[in-house]
């Protein structure tokens, strides 16, 4: 045989039986595992960056509400936690329940649960009696008066 024929016959085998991860790595080239391992890096550094976004969105989303000031004179408060995630497991189920939660922090570091705010003491009454009427009965509602000032503003 021709030394042209064995050198085809060779470059052909060769291109035949390795990928082209062999002459990557050979001109010194990244391989396919490593251009697969730096993509999935990319993804999960991506990931992160979503998740830090999402999770500095919602702590300003938090401070917002927080801040959010006291408008009524008087409130119908449904509980009064000093764990926040007590607080706001309550705040789930009464917005489960269709109710539009207030909260305040009192400067003793409670987290107050509001649903009902009103101008007049009478109001917030009637408002409190039409929920025991609905068995809404928790075993701390009470009506707080916003000019005693326990609240931070």
């Amino acid at each position: 045989m021709k030394p042209i024929k064995i050198v085809t016959i060779l470059l052909t085998a060769s291109l035949l039986f390795s990928g082209c991860d062999f002459f990557r790595s050979i001109l010194g080239k990244p391989t396919s595992k490593e251009i697969e391992a730096a993509r999935i890096a990319q993804e999960a550094a991506a990931a992160a960056k979503r998740d830090s976004i999402a999770r500095a969105e919602e702590l300003a989303r938090l401070a917002a509400e927080a801040a959010r000031p006291v408008y009524s004179n008087y409130y119908v408060i449904m509980g009064c936690y000093k764990i926040p995630a007590n607080a706001e497991r309550f705040k789930a189920r009464l917005k489960a329940k269709g109710y539009d939660v207030t909260e305040m922090r009192f400067k003793n570091g409670y987290d107050v649960l509001a649903i009902y705010g009103s101008e007049t003491l009478r109001e917030a009454y009637r408002h409190r009696d039409a929920l025991l009427e609905r068995g809404e009965d928790p075993y701390d509602m009470w009506i707080y008066q916003t000019s005693m000032g326990l609240h931070e503003k």
